[in-house]
């Protein structure tokens, strides 16, 4: 195991409402997130057997088999590394712009090792991991990295909401009945929910000096130095959308790049509702909707499904415990440093 570089040496930060109390754990803060981990859990499960079921209705998936094929499954494998790349400089820049002074080796190192921990533990306990390294690392406090965070998962869903709607009526005239109607609403009540929110930080000081630090990345975003994180993130996605493109390459499915960014946007929808690690079951099932959405078989889905969750799990999966274990010590070290 590697030693701990100089730049990895803890560095005193300001008590933080969201570090645990000197007793232990927040018992509040622990139900709460035990209640999400659990609704999480159990709509994957749900979604994800009723994936199985079909699928197993199915003829078996034709994995990669041809030499071809191969290149493209590697070829999407590495698309998915270099898009980890892009976004752990996004997140740097994020770090940096908000004050925090991270290393770039730290930002790209932890967020490969908060995808690795979001694939295999419930509860987005990557960002969890994420938050307690970078904070004494990057000067910091942990709500300033919270932040962050909150701002890439903004930037995220604006850009595959209007990927949705978009590329959605450009593959298939429409993106589905009423779908327009239901965004619409949700977004409107989004931003109902935001003024009132802000009308309550302004007016009690307590709450405004707790939230302040985790806002001010993304109210950073409506500054000059938004549209360069905007743009990155759009380009985040069309490398996302290629590398699922290729996977479809590896089992003998073309599509267009268009179809390729609906297919994306899509299954980041489904996404979006609470579920178990790695997105198990929504993700699944939008693909599923999707492939035959635009034209593949129950045989091609099931076989595009194996192969995408192998290219976009396995990989960065290993890499990231790897990284973990040897930089960081580990996830015990993680919950020490944590307690």
């Amino acid at each position: 195991m590697t030693t701990t570089p100089p730049s990895a040496t803890p560095i005193s930060t300001p008590a933080s409402p969201l570090d645990p109390p000197p007793g232990g754990r927040d018992p509040v803060r622990g139900r709460l997130r035990g209640l999400g981990s659990v609704l999480g859990i159990v709509i994957s499960v749900l979604a994800l057997g009723a994936v199985v079921w079909w699928a197993l209705r199915q003829d078996p998936p034709r994995l990669p088999h041809t030499a071809g094929q191969v290149g493209a499954l590697l070829a999407a494998i590495a698309l998915y590394g270099f898009n980890t790349l892009v976004r752990s400089e996004r997140w740097h820049r994020l770090l940096v712009d908000d004050g925090a002074r991270p290393t770039r080796t730290d930002s790209y190192a932890l967020t490969t090792i908060g995808y690795a921990v979001n694939n295999v533990l419930p509860a987005r306990a990557g960002d969890a991991v994420r938050v307690v390294l970078m904070a004494p690392r990057a000067a910091a406090s942990r709500r300033t990295v919270v932040g962050t965070i909150v701002a890439e998962r903004l930037l995220d869903v604006a850009v595959i909401l209007v990927l949705f709607l978009v590329v959605g009526y450009a593959v298939l005239g429409e993106v589905g009945a009423g779908s327009v109607e239901w965004i619409a609403l949700a977004t409107s009540g989004v931003i109902a929910a935001a003024v009132v929110a802000v009308l309550l930080v302004r007016r009690n000081e307590r709450i405004h000096d707790f939230v302040a630090p985790m806002l001010s990345s993304t109210l950073r975003l409506l500054s000059r130095h938004g549209a360069p994180l905007v743009a990155m993130t759009f380009a985040i996605w069309i490398i996302e959308a290629m590398a699922w493109i290729a996977v479809g390459g590896s089992v003998g499915f073309s599509m267009s790049f268009l179809e390729g960014l609906y297919l994306v946007a899509l299954a980041s929808v489904f996404a979006l509702i609470p579920s178990g690690p790695g997105y198990a079951g929504t993700q699944d099932a939008a693909t599923v909707i999707g492939i035959k959405a635009i034209g593949g078989t129950g045989a091609t889905a099931v076989s595009y499904l194996v192969m995408l969750r192998f290219a976009l799990l396995v990989p960065i999966t290993v890499v990231g415990f790897i990284i973990l274990i040897a930089r960081y010590g580990g996830l015990a070290r993680v919950r020490a440093a944590r307690a």
